[in-house]
């Protein structure tokens, strides 16, 4: 059986600044791309749905926030909630200024921002669980 990792393995103390550096990337790419004009331009002839780019852009956002936060060890009920809530409100001001740029808002866009973000935040939850879950060896049989 292989060893357990140790309580506060995830993701490590080591891995928060690559973490937030990556994280930080990944927020300008992303306010870029849904900013800019011509989005069929940047996904090539035959993009994904427009609902699913959406799950996918936010659940890797939430994924990499929650990494990041999970590795500050600051992770707790609260902080998530907060997290999820900051979010959620980032999505709503990208998605209010689009129309800026050329761009469509829409509600059921931003619908499916907050579902990849409770996803991608789900994921970093359920690995720290399965990380911190502990070691269960078989009883031996009492002996009479």
């Amino acid at each position: 059986m292989l060893p357990m990792p140790a309580a506060n393995a995830f993701p490590g103390r080591r891995f928060f600044w690559p973490l937030f550096a990556t994280t930080v990337a990944y927020g300008l790419v992303l306010v870029f791309a849904t900013h800019y004009p011509k989005p069929e331009d940047l996904l090539g002839p035959h993009p994904p749905h427009d609902k699913a780019l959406h799950f996918m852009a936010y659940g890797l956002l939430g994924f990499l926030v929650a990494a990041t936060l999970a590795a500050s060890r600051h992770w707790s009920r609260q902080n998530v909630v907060i997290t999820a809530v900051v979010l959620a409100l980032a999505g709503i001001v990208d998605e209010a200024t689009q129309p800026w740029f050329g761009r469509s808002a829409e509600v059921l866009d931003w619908v499916y921002d907050v579902i990849g973000i409770l996803a991608g935040i789900a994921v970093v939850a359920v690995a720290r669980w399965i990380l911190r879950w502990p070691s269960r060896q078989p009883r031996e049989p009492a002996s009479q």
